[in-house]
This record gives structure tokens, C-alpha cells and sequence, in this order.
């Protein structure tokens, strides 16, 4: 079975394709300047950029942006506007998708966690999408970011997963309520 990941409602989540950058929750999270669809430069170098395979104009217009998180991302960016055309934030988020699906993918693959060792691609596509957008928003290491939702997806105990979303305990209520709600529908 091939991947099957609802990016709409990831899209959605991430707050839709951005061409201005923009700082999210900057008081609160670690989060840095953000552009396209959720694209957090606070959390890449220029490496990370150069292996997406984004053009090097590109990756120019985006390096003084890396690696600035929280409330030093909102005062550079104050500082310097960011503006990106829809074609650039259209490379970004395939590139980014592509790079980032396949990374999850894996870290599920090959998790001792997957003890049935069921391959990533044959779970419920809302539980792909559950998956991906909570490693969109934490990283593809959510088995130290996540422990317990983690756990309870590899283990495709998705009562327990739902149940972990519901009673996450971040600052995104809703969205983990959304990402519940599409996986119980994966139950029905």
C-alpha cells in the first residue's frame, strides 16, 4: 500500500501555505520563523536546506532566518520582513513533505516499539495523517519528543493513541482534538 497522508488537514493545522514569515506561539514555544506550510527555519541549518534540494537563491533568502527560535525569531523577523513568492513556498512544501514523510516512515519501520511489524504504509490513512502532523509540529523524533503517543502507535493501539492526543497536555488542545477525531475514524 502506498503512503496516504491527508495533507489538506495537515495544511490546515499548520495554517495553510504562508508566504509572509511568521512566528508561532513565540512566547511559548521554540518555535522560529515559519513560512509555506509550517516550514519552521528555528529548527533547520543550512545543510537541512541544501539536502531538500531547495534552489540556492532560495536557501540565500532563508539562511539569516535559521536557527532563531521563540522570541529572538519574532524580533529578527520584526526586524527583517520575510516574503517568499507561491512558487518558492510550493518547492518548499513538496521538498519538505517528501523529505519529512519518509523520515517518520522510517523512524516507524524500524522502531523496536512496531513489535508486529506493520510498515507504516499499511496503517489507516488517518492514522499516517495523525502521525505526520504531530511530527510535523514536534519533529520526526517522536520517540522522545511523544513518548507515549509514540508508544501507543507503534504498537497500533489506537485507543490508547486517541486517548494520549485527547489528554496531550501542550499548548494545541484543538489540534490534538482534531488529530483524535480523524483517528477515530480510522475505528469505525
Amino acid at each position: 500500500m502506498p503512503i496516504d497522508i491527508d495533507f489538506d488537514f495537515i495544511s490546515a493545522r499548520e495554517g495553510g501555505r504562508q508566504l509572509d514569515g511568521y512566528v508561532p506561539a513565540a512566547n511559548v514555544s521554540r518555535s522560529g520563523v515559519t513560512i509555506a506550510t509550517g516550514f519552521d527555519l528555528g529548527q533547520c541549518n543550512a545543510l537541512d536546506l541544501r539536502r531538500l534540494g531547495l534552489p540556492g537563491a532560495l536557501i540565500e533568502q532563508l539562511s539569516p532566518y535559521l536557527g532563531l527560535q521563540g522570541l529572538e525569531a519574532r524580533r529578527y523577523l520584526e526586524e527583517h520582513p520575510l516574503r517568499i513568492e507561491r512558487s518558492e513556498a510550493m518547492t518548499i512544501d513538496e521538498a519538505v513533505k517528501a523529505a519529512h514523510v519518509r523520515e517518520v516512515a522510517h523512524a516507524y519501520n524500524t522502531s523496536e516499539l512496531n513489535v508486529a511489524q506493520v510498515p507504516f504504509s499499511e496503517l489507516p490513512p488517518q492514522a499516517q495523517t495523525v502521525i505526520a502532523s504531530v511530527s510535523f509540529q514536534y519533529g520526526v523524533n517522536l520517540r522522545a519528543r511523544t513518548p507515549r503517543l509514540w508508544r501507543a502507535v507503534t504498537a497500533q493501539d489506537w485507543a490508547r493513541a486517541i486517548a494520549e492526543l485527547r489528554d496531550f497536555g501542550d499548548a494545541y488542545p484543538t489540534r490534538r482534538g482534531l488529530e483524535a477525531d480523524l483517528l477515530e475514524q480510522a475505528l469505525q
